[in-house]
């Protein structure tokens, strides 16, 4: 039997959607790209190979743009911010006065992002405030 390389990413979009939240991706020069991400933690291995330092924090995003399924372009890279955005109960964007999503914190990316999977099945950042 075959790996569903597209029923893999759904599945981990999923996850991430019911466990994570909306965000954005920030470059110079490059649209924003909204995402969603789920903040996890790193393993004891991670911390104890000194592969991260103790303030980094480890999150996972969707190969999918959230209100499709076309995937991320462009992919992301260590010149994007990740953009913490405040939700309301519902998951949505909390709009300023001039419609625009209120920001709860700047993310930067201190590490190459990482692809996940033979054909990227999520992305895997490391941040730090």
């Amino acid at each position: 039997m075959a790996f569903d390389v597209d029923q893999s990413r759904r599945t981990w979009d999923d996850m991430i959607k019911k466990y994570g939240g909306l965000a954005i991706l920030r470059q110079p020069n490059v649209p924003d790209r909204y995402i969603m991400c789920m903040r996890t933690q790193f393993s004891a291995m991670e911390r104890l190979g000194g592969i991260s330092n103790p303030s980094d924090r480890k999150i996972l995003i969707s190969v999918f743009v959230p209100d499709t399924y076309d995937l991320l372009d462009p992919d992301p890279c260590e010149k994007d911010v990740l953009v913490m955005l405040i939700l309301d109960s519902n998951g949505a964007p909390v709009l300023d006065d001039d419609g625009n999503p209120q920001t709860k914190e700047l993310l930067k990316i201190v590490a190459p992002p990482a692809p996940v999977g033979p054909d990227v099945l999520y992305w895997r950042l490391q941040v730090r405030a």
